[in-house]
């Protein structure tokens, strides 16, 4: 068992492994680098999750991760993350800006796409940011906002 390896990460929900980065970057090079592969076609998602014990197997997700969705310039970030009654619940990260009611639709595969609101597209650079802070912290910061995702209802639809 290696200590330092605290997270796993998935591509496409497939490509299961540690989070280390190589040793010519660093974890936020490495986080933007990954984020960066992102094209909305062949690569759709990516995730990353504490190991519920360091050097544990990485196929065993914690109760906490951040994952992305789309390309690398319309990215739609989703985050379970722990709340104050103890309890992890599921949340897309959005700007603090209104969006009006207006959404926007994001690719999740090559068959299913999300519907988010405008105001919860990120870029690349941009998403790099927030999955740092939560690598660090298992959270999202400030200056983002959190909107509870009623899992009991289906999230994607047909591309």
């Amino acid at each position: 068992m290696n200590a330092t390896k605290t997270h796993g990460q998935d591509s496409n929900g497939t490509f299961i492994r540690y989070f280390q980065p190589p040793m010519s970057m660093t974890a936020p090079e490495y986080l933007r680098h990954l984020i960066g592969l992102m094209d909305g076609e062949s690569r759709t998602t990516f995730s990353i999750w504490r190991l519920p014990e360091p050097g544990g197997d990485p196929t065993k997700r914690g109760e906490t991760f951040i994952q992305a969705a789309g390309s690398a310039d319309k990215l739609a970030i989703e985050a379970r993350v722990m709340t104050s009654d103890g309890t992890s619940h599921l949340f897309a990260v959005g700007r603090q800006e209104p969006h009006n009611g207006e959404t926007t639709t994001v690719p999740i595969s090559d068959k299913r796409m999300v519907r988010v609101f405008t105001n919860e597209i990120f870029t690349a650079d941009e998403a790099a940011v927030i999955f740092m802070t939560f690598y660090l912290t298992d959270a999202v910061a400030q200056p983002y906002q959190l909107r509870e995702i009623d899992v009991s209802v289906p999230q994607s639809e047909e591309r």
